[in-house]
Formats: C-alpha cells, sequence, structure tokens
C-alpha cells in the first residue's frame, strides 16, 4: 500500500490507541508485520507548548504516523509541521474520536457535523507539509447523519492522501456492529487508498474486511491487545512464544520509561497477553499489588509453569470465550 510518497512493506496498521500506542507497544507491532503504526492521539495545542517532551518518537521505528487532535486549524497547522520536523512520515488529523472531552471543545468525532471546518483545517494543514496527510473518520455523528462519503470526498479535495474509516457513529461509540458496507461506499467515492477499521479480532477478519469493502488496508486497534501475533501469523502462539515475547515486550517498557514507571505501565499488557488462558481470572486479581519488578515476574513465571503443568494451552481463545473472534463482538 502507498500512501503520498509512503511506500509501505504491507497493509495492516495499528489504529492510534489513547494510553496504549506508545513506542514500546508500537515496535512490538512492528516487528510482528505491521507495516505502519500511529502514536497515541496527540494534542495539537499540547505539541505546540511542550514540543519534544509531549511526542517522542524512537529511532529505528518508521514509518510512524503522528495522529493529531485539535479544532483550530492554525494550530493543527503549526503542530503538524512540528511533528513533521520530529520525524513523522505521515500526520493523521483525527475527526472519530467520541470521547467527550476531546467532543467537548470541537474536535474529534464533532467536527464530522461540520463539512466547511473540515475543508478549512485539511487545505491548511496540507498547504504546510511536505509529509503525507491522512484523516480518520467515522461514519458519522448518529444514524441520522451519516456523511462518511461526503467527508471523504471533502477529504480528497483537499490534497489527503489516504482516509481511515471506523464505521461506527460517534453515539455508538465503540458498541454494536460496524458497517463494513460503508467502508466499501467509501472506497468507491475516492480515488485515494482507504484503510478499513473495525471488528477485526483475527488475520481471517482482516482478510474478509478486505475482501468484501475493497479496502486497501485494514487498521487494527483493540483486536491488538495482547494479541500483536495478529498483524503476521495465522496460527496463534504458543504458551513459551506468549511468555518471551511478556519478557520483550518488558524490556522495551523498562527501557523507554525507566524502573520506576514499567511495572505500572506493564500490568495492563500483562492481563492482554494472559487473557484466556487457563486460570487467568484469579491471576489477574494479584496484578495490582505486583510493585515491582522482581515480584512481576516471579508471579508470571509461576502464572505460566502452572498452566504448563496442567496441559498445554490450544489457543490463546479460551473455549468458553471463542465468540470473541466473531464478527459483532466486543472486544476490550
Amino acid at each position: 500500500m502507498k500512501i503520498g510518497s509512503l511506500q509501505l512493506s504491507g497493509n495492516l496498521v495499528l489504529a492510534p490507541l489513547s494510553g496504549i500506542t506508545d513506542y514500546p507497544f508500537r515496535q512490538i507491532a512492528k516487528e510482528h508485520g505491521c507495516s505502519l503504526a500511529y502514536t497515541e492521539m496527540v494534542s495539537a495545542d499540547g505539541l505546540l507548548r511542550k514540543g519534544k517532551s509531549f511526542l517522542r518518537i524512537g529511532e529505528g521505528e518508521h514509518p510512524v504516523s503522528v495522529q493529531l487532535f485539535g479544532a483550530d486549524p492554525e494550530i493543527l497547522a503549526e503542530a503538524a509541521q512540528i511533528a513533521q520536523s520530529m520525524g513523522a512520515d505521515a500526520i493523521d488529523i483525527n475527526m472519530g474520536c467520541p470521547a467527550k472531552q476531546i467532543v467537548g471543545p470541537g474536535a474529534g468525532a464533532d467536527l464530522m457535523r461540520f463539512p466547511g471546518k473540515v475543508r478549512e483545517i485539511l487545505t491548511k494543514v496540507k498547504n504546510i507539509l511536505q509529509s503525507p496527510l491522512t484523516v480518520k473518520i467515522r461514519s458519522g455523528w448518529d444514524g441520522e447523519h451519516i456523511n462518511a462519503v461526503e467527508i471523504s470526498k471533502i477529504s480528497e479535495e483537499c490534497g489527503v492522501d489516504a482516509v481511515s474509516i471506523h464505521p461506527r457513529t460517534k453515539v455508538q461509540g465503540y458498541g454494536g456492529r460496524a458497517d463494513w458496507d460503508l467502508i466499501g461506499k467509501v472506497k468507491k467515492a475516492v480515488r485515494v487508498p482507504v484503510i478499513g477499521s473495525g471488528d477485526i479480532t483475527t488475520p481471517l477478519l482482516a482478510g474478509k474486511m478486505l475482501e468484501e469493502t475493497g479496502c486497501d488496508g485494514v487498521m487494527i486497534g483493540r483486536g491488538a491487545l495482547g494479541n500483536p501475533w495478529i498483524f503476521g501469523l495465522n496460527a496463534p502462539p504458543s504458551l513459551g512464544e506468549r511468555h518471551e515475547i511478556i519478557r520483550h515486550h518488558f524490556a522495551l517498557v523498562q527501557a523507554y520509561y525507566g524502573e520506576k514507571w514499567a511495572v505500572r505501565k506493564f500490568q495492563k499488557h500483562v492481563y492482554w497477553y494472559t487473557k484466556g488462558l487457563r486460570g487467568c481470572t484469579s491471576f489477574h486479581s494479584r496484578l495490582s499489588g505486583l510493585k515491582d519488578t522482581h515480584g512481576l515476574f516471579e508471579a508470571i513465571g509461576f502464572y505460566f509453569d502452572s498452566v504448563e503443568r496442567r496441559a498445554p494451552c490450544r489457543s490463546f481463545v479460551s473455549t468458553e470465550n471463542r465468540s470473541v473472534i466473531g464478527r459483532g463482538e466486543k472486544v476490550l
């Protein structure tokens, strides 16, 4: 897949996830086949005020796209220029976040209610950039106002190099079923690459989206939590592989954040990596009480040993949770 001047090695990309897609997580995803990783959503205003302390792009992690949110065209354009100067390979404007604290000031999904403002923002940002510019949108505000096709056409007219669409409305949030048919309609309406998103929890579903909608790429978000293998392998990882990736991921977190914050930052990932494994519920209940590296990995080691002694794990999705791989299921 090619986005403007940026040639990617594949068509599976990592979605921007607030509080999750930091440098260590992006590295793990790329090591497993992700062709483009998006940063966490970055405040345009915050980037102007704090600069490098507000955005960190690691050496060797390219290509990486910086996703910005905001409502002021001038501030967004200036922030995009700063992100580009810091090494961003592409800039993405968020027009899909449904969170109250983002929508309230007029950013995120709220922008889709104002096509004229969308045009003003994208025109100003595009005119100041040399890097590719993309936009991430939703279906629309609610079921009565589905305007993804209109916003996609405006984006293309403004020179945007690709459109990503999560086909749920702002009102839906992350509930209900993603409307893949709308991805196909957007693809037919524009010539730039279209990246589909929503309900992708297995490589099989990624392939199904590509086939059913004709989209050029697939964006994977919640389906990648504790499951970086989704970007490459069709087979679930062995118990040993899962244990090893936990060690490797933690080493990246520790090097990036330092010893003091590493355990606190990493506990949620341990939860995701072990979710669905035998006996995980009792193990998860003890995670919050682990405060240092030694204690955390002693508990992890004991847990994996106990699972292995009882029986080999046949799948990373337990029998009782197997419905999670079906379309329309909510994945947290």
